[in-house]
């Protein structure tokens, strides 16, 4: 009978123990937005040629919705989000081709204003291939504080945000007119949760 009686009145103890403040967890995901379709191209005459730069193109992630779409179903629980790492990978970008990317990238939440997020050059985007790091909490590096901790409030509030991006090519040279290629960028995200 006791040996019956005691996981019994330990987990009461422990319901009790939690008491009005819940039961906490944190609950993490990487997220992967859809794929930004970007170009490059140099003139026909330059085609196998070191080229300096390609004019600035702008390209845009649309609206993200990492909250609503992969965390809702504890957002009415959530005290917080935090983002762990931003990463970026490089897919389909041609054999033999090479270029460097000179990235600013801005965030504006929920239709607002734009803000700086971070400008960064990508040596080698043809080698891109795997996730490459461009943020990690604790060490921002180059990364707008600012910026980060507004695209965690947002994503406590439910608020979409969409990332714009103005592309250079550096360094570039180019074996056909056009190249076509995908940046991917991901989230690693984690909310704090209460359960009552």
């Amino acid at each position: 009978m006791q040996k019956r009686l005691l996981p019994f009145l330990s987990l009461l103890l422990v319901i009790w123990g939690c008491g009005e403040a819940g039961i906490q967890s944190d609950i993490s995901k990487n997220v992967a937005i859809d794929p930004i379709s970007v170009s490059l191209s140099v003139p026909p005459i330059f085609v196998g040629q070191p080229i300096n730069e390609t004019p600035p193109q702008q390209v845009s992630t649309g609206t993200i919705d990492i909250s609503d779409n992969d965390f809702s179903e504890y957002l009415d629980d959530a005290e917080n989000f935090t983002i762990n790492k931003i990463t970026y990978s490089i897919e389909g970008f041609p054999n033999g081709s090479q270029a460097d990317l000179d990235l600013n990238i801005d965030i504006a939440i929920a239709g607002g204003a734009n803000q700086d997020l971070l400008q960064i050059l990508v040596p080698d985007a043809q080698d891109n291939v795997s996730d490459v790091v461009l943020y990690q909490n604790g060490v921002p590096g180059n990364v707008n504080a600012s910026a980060i901790s507004a695209l965690e409030q947002a994503l406590l509030n439910n608020q979409t945000f969409e990332m714009d991006i103005e592309i250079i090519g550096r360094d570039v040279t180019l074996q056909q007119s056009n190249v076509d290629f995908e940046i991917i960028f991901k989230f690693d995200v984690t909310t704090r949760v209460r359960f009552d």
